[in-house]
């Protein structure tokens, strides 16, 4: 979390700087295209000046009624927007723990996976209040846009339910409470969103639009899938969000880094556009010990994993385990991208694109033998994170509308790719190096990722006068192995497939004011054993929820929703510590509320 924090404050000063520089040469570009402008007064040709002069003493004419005069340019305006959110919600557990989740003496490794699973029995899982505010200013075709969110979480707050002392985790606190890290994310905290400035200019026949500082940007035509997409590699995503948030789609939980990006309309039906992100950042998961943690290992929290009791019956002796050290982090250079937009008749949209990109997500590594500390600490080596580099992806899209839907489909292939496998094991050998680029530990390859998706308003039927119905089917599967074989994990599969879909049909102005919705979602993993995305989603499994949703005024939101997680019941690894691939949330369904109200201001100059 330390170095958490000094990369946002990194990223702020960055992303200000940028903002700053974007915004000084967009006025430089403008003021001399006005001054341009004012100056592009031709000259007559020497034939052409009699017949000038013999104009300026003709007298004037109306002008006709066929040829009336150019309507002058729009004056600029100052614009300022200031919305704020301000939201309450909560969450239910409404199930008990499953044994085969949480029962160690089946499967050891379940004492490295169940800690989120026993931190609450049952009841209230999330007490929370969240505020997220935007403001936007804007001066004729450039501006600048700034966000930030912070939130608080009661249920966090004090002791935990776990009552396991034997197969808690965490170091640095008691078995009832939950780790530094994870508090710092979930109990409390604050952060920078956006913090960019934008600029729009015309270039001859052609308009030039740019970007510079902090934001998030999607590429392709991902729905829900977008990890398995072109975009992929673009931005970290917010894990914990999308558990938390039913339906939520992928737009919706990508995360902002610091780029400069531009696209070029050459004309209506051709683009082309860059990026060069100067910052990177890893996806953000569930903390070790809150309610949708899967592992112990796991981002934010995570502190030892635990093999085997302690080394004497002494009373205070801790269990062998490996312990956390420093990650291998990526570099925040070397990731960027270049596209091409298409629009060749009859409806179509075509993209083509090519990005390198460092992965998001890690492979775990282990060290045995390194730093030990034995036998009172138990500590036997450590274990790490290694966020992959160097990664190459190139695809196309297409999209096009058929009547109330629109179809869209990506196909994409990626090289130098991570593949899923089991840990990598670091030898005890003086002088051994290795690196997250060109000489990894961990496998890679080449993969190939298609999708397919829609989009639908539907009309009157016998549900409802209005509906909404998008959805999509993902498909990957491993081209080749080029390094490390032996480690890739036994119970993946080359080819995997799976799809998520959302229908809400929609009663307007049912009450005075009020709309309501019922969204339905589904999602389920036919061939979930992904060998080219780490955690595709469950074998046979999926998710489903049902909800209702109320909108007062376009201005106050209330929300009521039931998940339930279905498939196969196991924990995120076997016995021999290879991925199950199926489903680790078995026992976590959840009843959340939200309500939640908007508010915010406008101002416009030259407005009364």
């Amino acid at each position: 979390m330390q170095r958490e924090t000094k990369r946002q404050c990194f990223n702020l000063m960055l992303a200000v700087i940028l903002a700053s520089l974007l915004l000084c040469t967009s006025a430089v570009i403008a003021t001399a295209q006005e001054v341009k402008t004012d100056n592009q007064q031709p000259t007559a040709e020497p034939a052409q000046q009699q017949d000038v002069a013999q104009q300026e003493q003709a007298p004037a004419e109306e002008p006709s009624a066929e040829q009336p005069p150019a309507p002058a340019p729009a004056p600029k305006r100052l614009k300022i927007s200031w919305d704020n959110t301000l939201k309450y919600s909560n969450g239910f557990r409404v199930v008990g723990q499953n044994p085969a989740l949480i029962d160690s003496s089946v499967n050891h490794n379940v004492g490295n996976l169940d800690d989120g699973d026993r931190a609450f029995h049952g009841g209230l899982i999330s007490n929370r209040l969240d505020l997220l505010t935007e403001i936007d200013v804007q001066y004729g075709s450039f501006g600048v846009r700034a966000s930030g969110a912070a939130w608080g979480d009661s249920a966090y707050l004090g002791k935990s339910h776990n009552t396991s002392p034997q197969t808690w985790n965490a170091i640095s606190v008691p078995y009832n409470k939950f780790p530094a890290g994870t508090r710092d994310l979930v109990l409390g905290h604050a952060e920078l969103l956006d913090a960019f400035a934008f600029g729009k200019v015309n270039l001859g026949p052609s308009t030039l639009s740019f970007r510079g500082g902090q934001y998030a940007m999607q590429w392709g035509e991902s729905l829900f899938f977008g990890m398995n997409g072109i975009a992929g590699g673009m931005a970290p995503i917010d894990v914990l969000k999308l558990l938390s948030v039913p339906n939520a789609q992928f737009k919706e939980i990508i995360r902002p880094v610091p780029q400069v990006s531009f696209q070029l309309q050459f004309n209506p039906s051709f683009a082309i556009g860059a990026y060069y992100q100067l910052g990177w950042s890893q996806t953000r998961l569930a903390p070790a010990g809150s309610y949708y943690s899967i592992a112990d290992l796991l981002d934010a929290g995570a502190e030892r994993m635990v093999v085997g009791p302690p080394a004497g019956p002494v009373p205070g002796w801790q269990p062998t385990a490996f312990w956390r050290s420093r990650d291998m982090y990526a570099k925040d250079w070397g990731q960027f991208g270049v596209q091409i937009k298409m629009r060749p008749g009859r409806g179509w949209d075509i993209g083509i694109y090519g990005t390198q990109y460092h992965d998001k997500t890690a492979q775990l590594h282990l060290a045995p033998e390194r730093n030990v500390d034995m036998p009172a600490n138990g500590k036997i080596g450590e274990f790490f994170w290694v966020f992959p580099e160097g990664i190459k992806a190139f695809g196309v899209s297409a999209t096009k509308s058929f009547g109330v839907f629109n179809f869209a489909g990506e196909l994409s292939t990626r090289i130098n790719a991570p593949l899923v496998a089991g840990a990598a094991v670091v030898p005890p050998i003086p002088g051994f190096t290795f690196d997250n680029r060109d000489n990894p530990l961990y496998a890679t390859g080449k993969t190939v990722h298609g999708q397919i998706s829609w989009l639908a308003t539907l009309g009157p039927n016998f549900i409802s006068k209005e509906a909404s119905f998008l959805g999509e089917i993902a498909w990957n599967s491993v081209v080749s192995i080029d390094k490390n074989p032996a480690v890739i994990d036994p119970n993946t599969t080359k080819h995997a497939v799976g799809l998520r879909m959302v229908y809400e049909p929609m009663y307007r102005q049912k009450l005075p004011g009020m709309d309501i919705s019922f969204p339905f979602g589904l999602a389920y993993f036919p061939m979930g054993k992904s060998q080219a995305i780490m955690n595709f989603g469950p074998d046979k499994g999926g998710d489903f929820n049902v909800g209702v949703n109320f909108s007062y005024l376009d201005a106050w939101r209330f929300g009521i929703a039931y998940t339930n997680y279905y498939g196969t019941a196991a924990p995120f690894l076997d016995v021999n510590a290879h991925y199950n691939m199926k489903q680790p949330l078995a026992d976590r369904d959840t009843i959340t509320f939200s309500i939640r109200r908007s508010f915010g201001a406008r101002y416009t100059s030259g407005n009364k």
